[in-house]
Parts: C-alpha cells; structure tokens; sequence
C-alpha cells in the first residue's frame, strides 16, 4: 500500500471516509500496520487496527507504544483469540497487562468490536472490573454476529450494564466518545447544529441471561430496549406509540 495515495483518496472522500483501517492481519511484519498508520497521518485521520493471528503472536506492546498515534483504535479489545493474538488481559492472572495502562493513557482508543468470535467475558469481566472500559461500544454487525451471541446494539450495551459499567459510560461510550474519535462531532450528542439523532431508551426489569461466544452467561435483571428513534429530527421508530400525535417519517398523522 502507497500510504499517500491511501491518504489522498480518503481526503477525497472525507465526507464518506473517516479512517483507515487494517483488518484481519495475519503477518509477522509490522510493515502494513506501519504504512497504515502513515497514511492516517498524511491524511489526520485515526486508524484502526484488527490483527489477526500470527505465532508467535505479535506483540500488542509494540503497536500500541512505539506504532500507534494517540487516537488510533484497537478493535475487537476484548477478545481471546488463543495462543496467535495476544490479549489485554493475562488470562492465567486475570489481570489487564500493564502496557495495555500505559497505552490507555497516551490515548489508544479501546474498541469492541462484538463480532462473532471478537468477544470473551474471560477478557470483559476482568478488565471492566479494573476499571478498563472500552472507549467506542460496537457490534461489528453481519450475518454471524447477529445470529449468534451478539445479536444487536443494545444486547451489547446491557452487557456492560451487567458487567458493573454504569449507565453514564455506556451511553457515552455507544454515542459521544465514537464521534469525537473519528472527528465527527456533528453526532453523537444534541449540541447545536447536530444531527438531531435521538433515541428513547427504557430499562427493562426481569430476568435476563446475556451470553458470548464460548457459552458463558451472565444473569441480569435488567435490559436496554428501545422505545423511539429519532433521525435528522423525524420519528422513524416508535414501538408503543408514544408520540403525540402517533407518527412516523413518511407517513401522515391521523386526524
């Protein structure tokens, strides 16, 4: 990859393109993370990183303390690839790696990254108990995914909720935070001259078993639902019909 030609493409198609990333590498050259990370320079923009699998496992240490720029984003954060991807928490001391701090506090960006197979509790619960909570909450959604222990957005974000994360972090992690990261802080909040992109959260209670990928499950008795959503300032969602008049975009209300 030519990393000023990387750049000058994205800088053409800004409006679309807000960073570069790298995914599923399975080398054992830092080279393409290296060119990577200078195209998202040329071009001030933040890269993302997905490793793959390497053995031995690249080290998580190098790229975040001597290749990664403050604002670059580690995705799939908390997952537990075996012995080809090393992770941010020691499984044999249940402990979050003390470079993974340092890297915190020069900046790296933490991303989930659900996925399929991207998320693990023997990496979430540990980490979240520390204190390391991720920056961006994301699904990764396709068909895997969807179909499998993620499921969508809020599942997600009740997750967090489960694992001791409060409330507070977990919106701001699914809507502020990810805006400032990729430099768009048109969204993300109701500042003035943003999008007007609302959604009405409610907190159901009941009992609910929230698992991942390896079959582990954690019981709460409360989990995120949506009750409305609002795009660019029309209603394009309203499950109960709490609007008043009941009305969604593109149709007419009734008189």
């Amino acid at each position: 990859m030519d990393p000023k030609l990387a750049a000058d493409f994205a800088l053409k198609n800004s409006k679309d393109i807000v960073g570069i990333k790298l995914a599923h590498y399975n080398g054992r050259d830092w080279n393409p993370v290296k060119l990577s990370v200078e195209a998202g320079r040329l071009s001030n923009m933040p890269v993302m990183v997905d490793l793959g699998g390497a053995t031995p496992a690249l080290s998580l240490d190098t790229l975040f303390m001597q290749i990664f720029r403050p604002g670059d984003i580690f995705t799939h954060c908390y997952s537990q690839l075996g012995a080809g991807r090393e992770s941010l928490v020691d499984v044999k001391k249940g402990q979050v790696r003390p470079f993974v701090w340092e890297a915190h506090k020069k900046g790296i960006i933490f991303d989930v990254g659900y996925g399929g197979i991207s998320f693990a509790y023997s990496q979430a619960i540990p980490a979240i108990k520390e204190g390391l909570y991720p920056d961006a909450i994301s699904t990764d959604l396709h068909i895997g995914s969807m179909n499998g222990a993620m499921k969508d957005m809020l599942t997600t974000m009740s997750k967090f909720l489960a694992m001791g994360m409060d409330l507070k972090s977990v919106i701001n992690a699914s809507t502020w935070k990810p805006a400032q990261v990729i430099n768009r802080k048109e969204l993300g909040s109701l500042s003035v001259g943003s999008e007007a992109d609302i959604t009405i959260l409610n907190i159901r209670k009941g009992n609910f078993g929230l698992f991942d990928y390896t079959g582990y499950k954690i019981e709460t008795d409360k989990k995120l639902e949506c009750e409305m959503t609002i795009r660019a300032g029309k209603i394009v969602y309203d499950v109960n019909g709490i609007a008043n008049p009941v009305t969604l975009s593109g149709k007419k209300a009734a008189k």
